[in-house]
């Protein structure tokens, strides 16, 4: 059985990768209404994939038979200033959902759940 302050970390997590996606789609939408396809669809190739980071963390819930809580998901700013401000903003919103990863990690290290920290080297740390 996980932790419960690691289970709560994560059903946190979840959250976070799910607004991250929602961020990202906000950035492609805004770059999209510019223009600029290429950024656009970088953008949405980073909402994927924080979309499946967010299942990879409700899986490992799941197989350890914690339940998952979903809870509400903030809508992103959509409107910016210029061109860069998505980009500045992507930048320090990844260094904060690497931090509450790291975070985990740390937890997960110190309650010595070793499938936690091999499944975030074996899926995030390539």
């Amino acid at each position: 059985m996980l932790d419960t302050k690691v289970s709560n970390l994560l059903n946190e997590q979840i959250n976070k990768e799910f607004y991250s996606a929602y961020l990202y789609f906000s950035f492609a939408n805004f770059y999209e209404t510019k223009g600029l396809m290429g950024f656009a669809s970088w953008f949405k190739i980073q909402a994927k994939e924080e979309q499946a980071h967010g299942m990879m963390f409700y899986q490992y819930l799941q197989d350890n038979d914690v339940s998952v809580s979903l809870k509400e998901i903030s809508a992103p700013k959509h409107k910016f200033e210029n061109l860069e401000e998505p980009l500045v903003a992507s930048l320090n919103h990844e260094k904060y959902v690497t931090a509450s990863i790291n975070k985990i990690y740390a937890q997960a290290i110190e309650e010595n759940i070793e499938s936690f920290t091999a499944s975030i080297d074996n899926n995030l740390n390539k």
